[in-house]
């Protein structure tokens, strides 16, 4: 597994993922765009037949097609590079300890884990065996969401004051031409000691803040509501934060916001300057000048800093990029990391991939969300609980 020829395609296996999932495809098409990655084992689905299909579909032989990460582990570890992990949250602790105690680099789905438990063990698991992780955020994959984080780090907004994120979706109020309920898979329809509408928005939204803007959050006090068709879960959550540098954030993510099909968007509010971005226009964003000029700008306009880099550029500007193509940037940005990992096994992220460090502080942000919501007050969030 010690490969280091960086014109070499690094040989990746799936954990979960099959072509029924919610992220197998874009996972596959993404890491497969730019010729760095090779889709060459997996482990796909519990379902005997679909993973033999997502096997076909992916292009991996049916000899390399296993029922079991214990099998793949046993007949790959010298065949493959990485791992990638695409399952559930409540299954990624089990999955990431076989990876790590036999030395494999995993690429992980977000949540890293679903509780603060579960990452103290694996955090002790790398200290013993040491090893690669990394955590897939694809959202920051955005050339433009990359670009305002550059805008704010060069002090073109000013000091920031204000942030407000959101993340609304409509999916648990949903219903088919038959008036029924749209259900979505079982393990969304359960909540742990974190809901799992928090594992699953709410570390975006958490991450990106951390990534725009670099403070960390103080203290809090959130909301959760139940409205939707599923009764017993919660699925809207509205938080209010103290930031370090005096940094305000409001945050709102929900399942259950009609007319959003991912209504992801952000406005940072600084004392020179402003900026406003959404997901569903991922190309461009709004820059507000308190000298109350209004522009539009993309990846063509002069004075960009990094959106209008090679990398980024598979077509030219006004042929938009797109969700997978923030996913593909991303795991270039991994393959980076990989081959500087191979070369001294040293462990040094670049400035666009998170692994477990990041993880950690989002999970102790989303516990002290819970706290907050089970205690009705603001609460402190720790800085470091681990």
């Amino acid at each position: 597994m010690n490969r280091k020829r960086k014109h070499e395609k690094i040989r990746l296996a799936f954990v979960g993922g099959a072509i029924n999932s919610a992220v197998g495809r874009a996972h596959f098409v993404s890491s497969q765009m730019d010729g760095m990655f090779q889709l060459v084992a997996g482990c796909f689905s519990r379902n005997k037949n679909i993973n033999i299909e997502s096997g076909y579909v992916y292009g991996v032989p049916e000899n390399r097609i296993y029922f079991s990460l214990e099998d793949l582990i046993h007949d790959e570890k010298n065949n493959i590079d990485a791992i990638v992990i695409l399952t559930p949250q409540d299954q990624h602790i089990n999955q990431l300890e076989k990876c790590v105690t036999k030395g494999i680099p995993v690429i992980c789905e977000k949540a890293l884990v679903s509780n603060l438990d579960e990452v103290v063990l694996l955090r002790d698991l790398y200290r013993k065996y040491g090893g690669f992780l990394r955590v897939t955020y694809n959202y920051t994959g955005y050339p433009i969401v990359r670009e305002i984080r550059e805008i704010i780090r060069k002090g073109i907004l000013g000091k920031i004051q204000q942030v407000k994120i959101e993340m609304p979706q409509e999916g648990f109020l949903k219903k088919n031409v038959d008036g029924n309920p749209v259900v979505p898979q079982n393990w969304r329809l359960y909540d742990g000691s974190i809901p799992t509408i928090s594992l699953d928005l709410g570390i975006h939204v958490h991450h990106l803040v951390d990534f725009l803007i670099q403070e960390k959050p103080i203290k809090l006090v959130a909301h959760a509501a139940n409205y939707g068709n599923f009764k017993g879960i919660v699925d809207n959550i509205n938080v209010l934060a103290n930031y370090t540098n005096d940094v305000f954030v409001n945050i709102w993510y929900s399942k259950t916001a009609l007319g959003n099909r991912n209504g992801l968007k952000f406005y940072i509010y600084g004392e020179r300057g402003a900026v406003e971005w959404q997901q569903e226009r991922p190309e461009i964003f709004y820059l507000y000048k308190d000298t109350g000029e209004r522009s539009i700008l993309d990846r063509g306009n002069a004075g960009i800093f990094c959106a209008n880099d090679v990398v980024y550029s598979r077509f030219k500007v006004g042929h938009p990029a797109g969700y997978i193509e923030a996913f593909a940037n991303y795991y270039c940005d991994i393959a980076k990391d990989l081959f500087a990992f191979w070369e001294d096994k040293k462990d040094r992220k670049g400035p666009y991939v998170f692994g477990l460090d990041e993880s950690i502080e989002g999970l102790v942000f989303l516990s002290s969300v819970s706290r907050s919501i089970a205690e009705g007050k603001w609460v402190k969030v720790p800085e470091n609980v681990l």
